[in-house]
C-alpha cells in the first residue's frame, strides 16, 4: 500500500512549540510485518467503551416546524478562533440531512441528573411529545434545552463531511451559555455517571 502524502501545515512564528522529549524510534519486532488493515470493529467498540465522553443532545428544526434530536458523545471543541464545534452523527439518524437544510442546530451538554434525557433521545421511534416542555428557542431561534445542562452551544453549520458511517458536522458557535456549578453527565463502559475532581485546579 502506498503511503499517503499530506500537505505541510503553515507555521506561525508567534505560536509556541509543543513540549517534546527524545524517544527511541518505534520499530516492529523482527519478522513481524506491519499490518495496515483497520482494527476489528468489536475491538474498536470495546476500546472506546473505556473512554469517558461528555453526553450531549443535538437539536434541530425539522421542515415541518417540529424538533428532532439525538444523543451523542462526539461533540467537541474544534477551534477557538473562530469559535467552532464538531459533531459526528450516525448516517442512519437522518440528523445530518436536517442540519444541512436548517443550517443551524444546538449542542446541549447534559448535567449529571439528566440521564433520562440522554436515554430518551437515544431511543429510535420513541414518542417524545412529553419532552416538548423541555425545549425552548435559543437566542438565535434554534431549539435548545431549557434547563438541565452544563453548556449550550447555538451553531451555524460550516461544513459537512462523510466519515465512514457517520457525518462530521463542523459549525461556528453563534451563542453559548453555561452553568459552572452543574456537574456534567458522562458515558463510559455502557453506563452514565459524572465527574469528580482529583485535587485542586492548577
Amino acid at each position: 500500500m502506498a503511503d499517503s502524502t499530506f500537505p505541510s501545515l503553515p507555521s506561525s512564528p508567534s505560536s509556541p512549540s509543543p513540549p517534546s522529549f527524545p524517544v527511541a524510534p518505534a520499530e516492529p519486532p523482527p519478522q513481524v510485518p506491519v499490518d495496515d488493515r483497520p482494527v476489528e470493529q468489536a475491538r474498536f467498540r470495546h476500546a472506546f467503551r473505556q473512554v469517558a465522553g461528555p453526553v450531549a443532545v443535538v437539536l434541530v428544526h425539522t421542515p415541518s416546524g417540529g424538533v428532532s434530536g439525538l444523543t451523542c458523545t462526539s461533540a467537541a471543541s474544534l477551534s477557538g478562533d473562530p469559535p467552532m464545534v464538531m459533531v459526528a452523527v450516525d448516517d442512519r439518524t437522518g440528523v445530518a440531512a436536517l442540519v444541512r437544510e436548517a443550517r443551524r442546530f444546538s449542542v446541549n451538554y447534559l448535567a449529571a441528573d439528566r440521564a433520562y434525557l440522554a436515554r430518551a433521545f437515544s431511543t429510535g421511534g420513541r414518542d417524545l411529545t412529553g419532552l416538548a416542555g423541555t425545549v425552548r428557542a435559543g437566542r438565535t431561534r434554534v431549539p435548545t434545552l431549557a434547563s438541565g445542562t452544563t453548556a449550550v452551544l447555538e451553531c451555524r453549520i460550516a461544513d459537512i463531511h462523510r466519515g465512514g458511517d457517520h457525518w462530521i458536522l463542523s459549525a461556528t458557535v453563534l451563542h453559548a451559555r453555561f452553568q459552572a456549578d452543574a456537574k456534567p453527565l458522562l458515558y463510559a463502559a455502557g453506563r452514565y455517571g459524572t465527574f469528580e475532581p482529583a485535587g485542586n485546579p492548577p
